[in-house]
């Protein structure tokens, strides 16, 4: 009898246990919300993007619209509520931006992750993000983008680039450097990695103030290697190459495909 007796007390333990963690598995978990929007724009139109928390991911297509989709994450149902994604679409410019109420930036207030798909045409205007990676692919237009903390990776870019983050690596991949005026690349803490196609005809201006600078590529240097910093030309010159590091190394390299 007093084994049984046991066996029932710790049966029901174990079951009070299990309950009670199913109970507060629910106050815990974050919550999630979906966004989905599909507006239309021209083939050269314009889009921009400023998140504070969460990833990016933007994807040129052959299709003139711009298709949002997007997850919202709060620790609670009222932070989730009270973070907004606002959408500003015209027939020539999409402008998309996460809004948070007043002083509740810097309290845990959610996050959202950004998947766009934007004509391959399109031009980046801006893409602001603070805590988050972004992850560019196939886009012809120009592109403009300031991280905080998060890695930028381009990759199929064949147009003019002002990319720049504090703490975090870039990698950039040229597919074409036929209609590319500029490429700018900057970094405080992170690597610089400037991928182009073979044999690139281009103005190279680079500096790393704790880093290497190198290239796979033959550069003819203009004056002599200062320091840190170096200019040079590839094959005839042409596109103008700007790259600006403090805490990393530099490296041009060709990308993986160049034609």
């Amino acid at each position: 009898m007093l084994h049984s007796h046991s066996s029932r007390r710790l049966a029901t333990l174990i079951t009070s246990t299990f309950l009670a963690l199913l109970i507060a598995l629910p106050a815990c978990a974050e919550l999630t919300e979906q966004f989905h929007r599909t507006v239309p724009l021209s083939a050269n139109g314009r889009v921009s993007l400023n998140n504070i928390n969460g990833d990016v991911e933007i994807t040129g297509w052959s299709r003139n619209e711009v298709q949002i989709d997007a997850v919202k994450t709060a620790p609670d149902q009222q932070r989730l509520n009270d973070m907004r994604i606002e959408v500003n679409a015209g027939t020539t410019s999409v402008e998309i931006s996460t809004k948070y109420p007043e002083g509740r930036n810097n309290n845990n207030p959610g996050s959202v992750r950004y998947t766009l798909h934007v004509p391959q045409n399109a031009d980046i205007d801006k893409v602001n993000l603070v805590n988050g990676t972004l992850d560019v692919k196939q886009i012809s237009g120009e592109i403009t983008a300031n991280l905080v903390n998060g890695k930028l990776r381009a990759s199929d870019l064949a147009g003019t680039a002002d990319l720049s983050t504090v703490n975090g690596t870039i990698d950039a991949n040229y597919t074409s450097l036929n209609n590319v005026r500029r490429i700018k690349l900057g970094s405080v803490n992170g690597t610089l990695n400037l991928l182009l196609p073979q044999s690139p005809n281009a103005d190279v201006s680079a500096s790393a103030v704790n880093g290497s600078i190198s290239t796979d590529f033959p550069l003819t240097v203009k004056g002599h290697f200062v320091g840190k910093s170096v200019s040079g030309t590839l094959g005839s010159g042409g596109v103008e190459i700007e790259l600006n590091n403090v805490n990393g190394s530099i490296h041009i390299g060709p990308g993986r495909g160049s034609l």
